[in-house]
């Protein structure tokens, strides 16, 4: 609501490098971070419409830190692995409410998914004000995506199981997960 009209005053008023400076005050935790987080997401997968969806919002909760820290997993020690999963857990609640508020202003559409007990997301670009998600300022988190995609190999990000890629990232790492 009030945050995404702030989310887009801070972009266009400010200069690029202040806009983003601003945007990772309070990273994680932050609904302006995640926002920008998903809409990098969904937008560098080209889940742009209802027919090239995102299944299970939850995998993004394990993907903020990889997308803004670093997309290698195997750069990753195992106390930072254990501590992005356990933080996962809390940014699955701040990503369900969020996804509430980003529907309700049509940036994004929500499809519940029964199968799944889960919704499946994509990036209605339409009603993003133009160069919202300007590449030059975002380069390093859809490098870090692509980096991520890659990582799956004949898997895709974008409908990979939150079990499989759990297993994947985490438990193959040797960090007890419960997903499943």
């Amino acid at each position: 609501m009030i945050v995404i009209f702030h989310l887009i005053k801070m972009v266009f008023m400010h200069t690029r490098t202040s806009a983003k400076k601003r945007l990772m005050f309070i990273q994680k935790e932050d609904y302006n971070f995640l926002s920008y987080t998903l809409m990098i997401l969904l937008s560098t997968l080209d889940c742009t419409s209802d027919k090239k969806l995102f299944k299970d919002f939850r995998k993004i909760a394990y993907l903020v830190d990889f997308i803004n820290q670093g997309g290698n997993v195997d750069t990753y020690s195992k106390d930072q692995l254990r501590l992005i999963y356990a933080k996962a857990q809390i940014k699955k609640q701040l990503l369900h409410h969020l996804l509430h508020i980003l529907s309700k202003k049509a940036y994004i559409g929500v499809y519940r998914n029964t199968t799944h007990k889960s919704f499946d997301l994509w990036l209605k670009t339409d009603n993003l004000p133009i160069d919202f998600l300007d590449k030059s300022l975002f380069e390093n988190e859809m490098k870090n995506v692509i980096l991520i995609k890659e990582q799956l190999g004949n898997k895709s990000l974008k409908t990979i199981t939150i079990k499989d890629l759990t297993d994947l990232f985490f438990k193959n790492k040797d960090i007890i997960t419960w997903e499943f």
